[in-house]
């Protein structure tokens, strides 16, 4: 009787205090909904350090996920998480391991015996819930939405669903997948003998802002595609890339590139004309040339628009025609001058090995 006394006011203490969780015994957290997180792009290099616009690698001190979940009950269901922040206050002694990573959140929910199914989804990179919106006890499987903003505080937007019921209390662990699109360029000079200044270049009649629907599908989250964005805005102005004054000057087989961990994130969009926009890669760069008939020494200042839609994957005809949720697109572009403006593109999951994607030559005439 003493020991049944003692469980019962361990557990009215903890659902009376707010504070912060801590690693208990298995016996003193019996019944509480605890969470671990991670994603299969831990790999054993990965920096466990803030990331900023860089791309998400692992989870780091201080991150943070929103949940969101409910629980069915005799065939009802009911909202048990609505936008609830979990953060990591702890990293375990594997680096690899997400399992032993302490995660907390305030105030507790505890599983219930008579629910027959418990369903979850989270979102990570938002710096708050405000951009989420979610009604975890409609019917159907549990969905919520999220908008992203390219151009205003852009983050890499993770996302994870499970669901559970086998009536188990162990720790719901959430495997997190990317659900934007990575965007980055790389200049090369491959002309024989003369000099090009970079100046900038973006991106232009692009969707820059839409809300994106990630769903729970059985334990896990149900697959994404571009018609998963809905309520779209586009802008005529060039946007995200580089840009600089002075430019960068790019000698013989001299290449520019952003920071190797830098990527413009996108919305993920068909690169087919919307309206009146069509989805444009903008190249500025200048260079100073000898005119061979008048032998004057003439500058040059090239603004190329290169269409997305017209790039084409290596040894076929099949063009890349959208930016897909979960992939990362690096184009390379090498000015060849007299010879136009060739421009490759490496397409790569975020999970799997890249494919080179060779497409369009552009005359610079």
């Amino acid at each position: 009787m003493l020991n049944r006394i003692i469980r019962i006011a361990a557990v009215v203490c903890a659902l009376c205090l707010a504070g912060c969780i801590h690693r208990l015994d298995p016996v003193e957290t019996d019944g509480m909904i605890r969470f671990t997180a991670g994603s299969p792009l831990l790999r054993e290099d990965a920096i466990r350090t803030k990331s900023g616009e860089n791309l998400k690698t692992a989870f780091a001190v201080n991150d943070n996920f929103y949940v969101y979940g409910t629980k069915v009950v005799s065939s009802t269901r009911y909202t048990v998480f609505n936008g609830q922040s979990v953060g990591l206050t702890s990293l375990g002694a594997n680096v690899l391991d997400p399992l032993d990573d302490v995660w907390e959140y305030s105030p507790l929910r505890f599983w219930d015996s008579n629910a027959s199914q418990y369903d979850f989804v989270a979102i990570s990179g938002p710096a708050s819930s405000t951009e989420i919106t979610s009604n975890p006890a409609a019917a159907g499987h549990l969905k919520a939405n999220v908008i992203f903003d390219a151009t205003s505080s852009p983050c890499d937007i993770m996302a994870a669903g499970y669901q559970r019921n086998d009536g188990t209390i162990t720790p719901v662990h959430l495997e997190f997948n990317h659900i934007l699109s990575a965007v980055r360029v790389t200049i090369i000079n491959d002309s024989p003998s003369i000099s090009v200044t970079v100046n900038s270049y973006g991106f232009r009649n692009i969707c820059y802002r839409a809300t994106g629907t990630v769903e729970q599908s059985g334990n896990g989250l149900a697959s994404m595609g571009t018609s998963d964005w809905g309520t779209p805005s586009y802008t005529s102005s060039t946007i995200l890339g580089h840009s600089a004054s002075p430019g960068t000057e790019l000698a013989k087989g001299e290449e520019f590139a952003m920071p190797a961990d830098k990527w413009d994130l996108m919305v993920p969009q068909e690169l087919s004309p919307y309206g009146e926009y069509i989805p444009q890669l903008m190249l500025d760069y200048e260079y100073d040339q000898v005119n061979p008939y008048t032998d004057v020494l003439e500058h040059n200042h090239l603004v190329f628009p290169i269409r997305l839609e017209e790039i084409t994957v290596k040894n076929s005809d099949e063009l890349i025609r959208s930016w897909l949720p979960g992939r990362k697109y690096s184009y390379e572009i090498h000015i060849r001058l007299g010879g136009g403006i060739i421009v490759n593109v490496a397409v790569t999951d975020w999970k799997e090995v890249p494919a080179e994607t060779p497409g369009l030559t552009i005359d610079d005439e």
